[in-house]
């Protein structure tokens, strides 16, 4: 067990620009050194340019729609499921899981008939069942608590044989095995915790042989951030990054998505109100963005996501209450959007995610209270949600995941 971190409080993300989904925007200037990390040795590559992106053979298939969609509600300390009919969710929940209180539930993650829940404010991550879309009543185990670490994202590899937990204030992230469907205990490795700075946002390469992690540094409403890749090996990431990006002032970067493939990150920045593009030649990130879309003050983007056919981003701007989408050529994101949904006061999108037939997109409005989903129609969303759920009073909507 390792020494205890500053725990980093929901309302300190929220004063940050918000999160995954965004917070006060500002323009800083971009740093032209290559420092890595503090404190993290690292690889120094050579410098690389725009990889080429390769030719696309058209859009997936979608043979398994959307069936149901499973939300995080960190005012209330549970996981709602929600049916889902041709992009509509159903009014109200079909059934809750209730969580202790004060576990502020935050990312879940779904792997062939269970869920795991990253709890923020009880420093652990819990195990679900799901049959026919409903969580068991209570979780089938729970990790081993570590103070401070504060654990905000889980993701798990497509073998269904690793998580991995982007520990917010523990400025690390932690690996368990998965056997039978359940998390181990205790991590197997954790990566060497950045001092200073916490993290953001982590995403597997399509290869898996790279994980990619989002690190920011608080300062006020805004903070430096950058982005680091760790090799892989047997699913396990290496204790210190392997490339890193440039140290960038005032971004606070929050939310991370990826190309389809592969060769492109696009990072949204908070601080800033813009989404940087960086380049990725075999695990080597491109130490400055390639590209960066226009900033646009106030918006607050949080949390990104791309379609499944590869051709457009959805960014969810807290701070202007939108879902603003992107056009991508050849890996990049245009300047400005292509379009943005109509404000709704108040609702505080958090985040964001397209339907596997890349038809809906579907967003938790934090602060309205909400879970929408909207029709695309070549990336562009319908005026209006094509359904607004009902949801408790305090639920704070945080984080969605879906399932067929």
């Amino acid at each position: 067990m390792r020494n205890s971190l500053a725990v980093v409080s929901l309302s300190v993300v929220l004063a940050l620009g918000l999160i995954l989904s965004a917070c006060n925007s500002s323009h800083g200037s971009h740093s032209t050194g290559t420092a890595p990390a503090p404190g993290i040795p690292v690889t120094s590559p050579a410098p690389i340019s725009a990889p080429t992106a390769p030719t696309k053979s058209g859009a997936p298939s979608c043979a398994a729609p959307t069936a149901w969609a499973f939300v995080t509600n960190g005012g209330t300390g549970d996981i709602a499921t929600y049916a889902v009919s041709d992009g509509q969710l159903s009014q109200a929940p079909t059934s809750a899981t209730v969580t202790q209180a004060g576990s502020s539930p935050r990312w879940i993650a779904l792997n062939k008939g269970f869920a795991y829940v990253a709890n923020m404010g009880f420093n652990d991550v819990s195990t679900y069942t799901v049959s026919q879309g409903t969580l068991s009543a209570a979780p089938v185990s729970t990790t081993a608590a570590i103070s401070g670490t504060s654990p905000n994202k889980i993701i798990v590899n497509s073998a269904g044989t690793m998580a991995y937990v982007g520990n917010l204030a523990g400025g690390d992230v932690s690996v368990y095995s998965i056997q039978n469907g359940v998390l181990g205990t205790d991590p197997v490795s954790t990566t060497t915790p950045v001092s200073g700075y916490d993290v953001a946002g982590i995403i597997l390469g399509p290869s898996e042989q790279h994980l990619y992690v989002v690190y920011f540094i608080s300062s006020g409403s805004s903070g430096d951030g950058y982005v680091a890749s760790y090799t892989v090996s047997e699913g396990v990431p290496a204790m210190t990054p392997f490339s890193t990006t440039a140290i960038i002032p005032n971004t606070n970067p929050m939310g991370i998505a990826m190309s389809v493939s592969g060769q492109y990150l696009y990072v949204v920045n908070t601080g800033t109100g813009n989404i940087s593009t960086y380049g990725i030649t075999q695990g080597v990130l491109s130490k400055q963005p390639l590209t960066m879309t226009t900033a646009v003050n106030g918006s607050n983007p949080f949390i990104d996501a791309v379609d499944p056919s590869g051709d457009y981003l959805y960014v969810a701007n807290q701070g202007a209450d939108t879902i603003a989408s992107y056009q991508i050529t050849n890996g990049i994101p245009a300047p400005t959007p292509l379009s943005a949904t109509q404000p709704v006061a108040g609702s505080a999108p958090f985040c964001v995610v397209v339907g596997a037939c890349g038809r809906f997109v579907y967003v938790t409005n934090e602060k309205g209270g909400a879970v929408v989903s909207y029709a695309i129609t070549k990336g562009v969303l319908s005026a209006t949600p094509l359904r607004t759920t009902t949801v408790g009073v305090g639920s704070r909507p945080v984080w969605l995941a879906l399932a067929p």
